[in-house]
């Protein structure tokens, strides 16, 4: 017999899907009523075209390909972020907890999408970074600002976008990768990969455990002497299981199936004498994805279901906590040229949540249904492209704030690219802010999304001659966020959550690109550099100590440099970072140091007739640099990685 629970959630999802058909429908219906001569169809249109690529193409973006990726095979996507991104990562030490700021925005103003869906927690609106292990992305795109309009609720600061490329009829490829590392860090990954011209299936698995019991200098007693991370061992495995299909020439259908399993002692902090929590993150996520593209007309629909646990016990003070999320999301959407300079798109989307938790009185549901169109329109010569997005949801029927972006590329003078956009963003309250009424916590059922606009503006120059290339982009942006919702105590037990800030974030990012190239030499130089003002402008709270501060976290300054040189089968890399002051209390009253921190990647790759050999090594923190991220957070000093890898690939007959 089903619970009354799930009969809930059985019934939602059976009314998403009969949606979702009707929808489709309607819109195949109608779509095959309008004459467009093939001619007029964009290019952008393919099988594989997704609307980030096709519509985000006037914002801010960078994109890690495979190739790029595999010097991070044994890394998690918190480490490229922090490494060779303009995000901050916020890190609570090795293994643990790794949050995003973009922009400085906050850690629930991140969207992470996976195929198109959403992984923000409905519970608590975060994603950890530390646990996307990146062998098993081959395309990683990151979008700066405010994209409510394409992604809806979440999208404040930015978007990080993780996807696989099918390539068809590429043969059996079989690849396995052993590395060692510093504090017993061991790590294991196998993948397989059958691609024939009308089908491709994949499997990558990966394990990793580490008792991570690094030694650190604890700043924060007498004498600063020096120790070993304890309560700090971590153990994860997962899986990740693909298929693509080519029905005919004009339909694809493919499936994805992510499994993990993390479980992660929690090390105290250097205030603590000693600490034995522990988290357990288990997960299931599946999506399915069929498009059809004619001459005429492009119909996507998608849908995914996420399954989410997480326990939480700490024996000292008697917790044992544990919640459950489920999210089923269908997706439908139609692409169709009026002009040949022109491409429409509209879809919709219902996404209905579930949680389980102690901390709740009930198990909680919402139900949010989203219209979404987007409008791309170009010159005839390709030089100027605009693009006008629009998207209002509905939660239990219940209209939200709408978001609409508009933005605009240019081209002149064959190596000058100029570009804007302006968008609205929003962000719906979370689980936990409207029912956690457990102990230390009341949930205000009244509260507001978070709104506002955000503005960017950026030129970039890009040119060749000869053997070099470079790449220079300044990016000025501006951000508002009202509503903020923060956390305050109400008693020395409880906190309760309120719309109290009005945050104003403003900067500029320069970006440089420096290549030479000549045979098989190769040699890049890469500099990037963020200023950021992240203040809070506006709190319901008397006298506020906290307007006009930096928020906490935020570095004002950061900066990244990397140099990377390949010969052949060589590659060698130096990346410097640096971060600068970021504040501990709301008040500006306390800081953290600046760091910086040396790395360097070194690999030789062998390749043997059908196979492929690959040695590598990763030296972390080689100038030995003591520093936290987050206060009284240890992070290691030097520490070494290194790793074979051996490949197979055999071609279709």
């Amino acid at each position: 017999m089903i619970e009354p629970n799930a009969k809930s959630f059985v019934m939602n999802l059976f009314k998403s899907s009969i949606f979702l058909f009707l929808i489709l429908y309607s819109v195949i219906g109608y779509t095959q009523e309008i004459s467009v001569d093939s001619s007029k169809q964009l290019k952008v249109v393919e099988v594989s075209a997704s609307r980030l690529n096709v519509f985000s193409n006037s914002s801010k973006t960078e994109i890690f390909d495979s190739t790029f990726l595999s010097r991070y095979s044994t890394s998690n996507l918190a480490d490229i972020l922090a490494n060779e991104s303009q995000v901050f990562v916020k890190s609570y030490g090795q293994g643990s907890l790794a949050t995003t700021s973009f922009r400085g925005s906050g850690a629930s103003h991140t969207a992470l999408l996976w195929n198109g869906f959403n992984l923000q927690s409905p519970m608590n609106g975060l994603v950890d970074m530390s646990l996307v292990p990146a062998n098993f992305m081959s395309d990683i795109k990151i979008q700066y600002g405010g994209a409510g309009a394409l992604w809806g609720t979440g999208a404040v600061g930015g978007s990080i976008h993780l996807s696989n490329n099918a390539k068809f009829n590429r043969g059996i490829t079989i690849g396995t990768t052993t590395s060692f590392g510093s504090f017993s860090d061991k790590q294991q990954q196998a993948n397989v990969e059958i691609s024939k011209k009308r089908f491709i299936t994949s499997l990558k698995l990966f394990n990793h455990d580490s008792k991570n019991d690094f030694p650190f200098i604890n700043t924060a007693q007498y004498g600063k002497p020096e120790q070993k991370q304890s309560n700090a061992e971590l153990k994860e495995y997962g899986l990740l299981q693909e298929n693509y299909f080519l029905i005919n020439e004009k339909q694809k259908l493919s499936t994805h199936f992510w499994y993990q399993n993390n479980d992660r002692n929690i090390p105290p902090s250097m205030t603590q004498n000693i600490n034995v929590s522990n988290q357990k993150d288990e997960f299931y996520r599946a999506t399915a994805d069929w498009q059809r593209t004619t001459e005429k007309l492009t119909i996507i629909a998608r849908a995914a279901y996420f399954d989410e646990y997480l326990f939480f016990t700490d024996t000292l003070v008697d917790i044992d906590s544990r919640s459950r999320t489920k999210v089923f999301i269908s997706e439908a959407e139609s692409r169709f040229s009026v002009t040949k300079f022109d491409l429409v798109n509209i879809g919709v989307n219902n996404t209905y949540s579930e949680a389980e938790s102690e901390s709740f009185i009930f198990t909680q549901h919402q139900n949010r249904t989203a219209l979404f169109a987007n409008y791309k329109i170009q010159t005839r010569k390709n030089n100027l492209t605009g693009v006008v997005s629009g998207r209002q949801e509905f939660v239990e029927g219940k209209s939200v704030p709408f978001s609409g972006s508009l933005s605009l590329e240019a081209k002149f003078l064959k190596c000058f690219i100029i570009r804007g956009n302006a968008a609205q963003h929003y962000r719906l309250p979370t689980f936990n802010d409207l029912f956690y009424k457990g102990e230390g916590g009341l949930g205000v059922v009244d509260l507001k999304p978070e709104t506002g606009w955000s503005e960017e503006l950026s030129l970039i120059n890009k040119y060749s001659i000869g053997i070099f290339s470079w790449e220079l982009g300044a990016t000025v942006f501006n951000k508002d966020i009202n509503n903020w919702i923060i956390w305050q105590p109400v008693s020395s037990s409880i906190w309760s959550p309120k719309n109290l800030m009005k945050v104003w974030s403003r900067g500029v990012e320069y970006k440089v690109n420096i290549g030479i190239k000549k045979n098989k030499f190769n040699f890049l130089l890469t500099g990037l550099y963020n200023y950021v003002l992240s203040t809070n402008e506006k709190s319901a709270l008397a006298n506020d100590a906290t307007i006009g501060k930096q928020l906490i976290y935020v570095p004002i300054q950061n900066a990244q440099g990397t140099a990377t040189l390949s010969y052949k089968g060589t590659s060698l890399s130096y990346t410097q970072m640096y971060v600068g002051y970021r504040y501990t209390l709301s008040d500006n009253s306390d800081y953290l140091k600046p760091y910086t921190i040396g790395n360097i990647s070194i690999a030789q790759t062998f390749s043997l007739s059908t196979y492929k050999i690959k040695v590598f090594a990763q030296l972390n923190n080689i100038w030995q640099e003591t520093y936290q991220v987050m206060e009284y957070r240890a992070m290691p000093l030097f520490n070494y990685q290194v790793g074979l890898s051996l490949q197979f690939n055999q071609s279709n007959k």
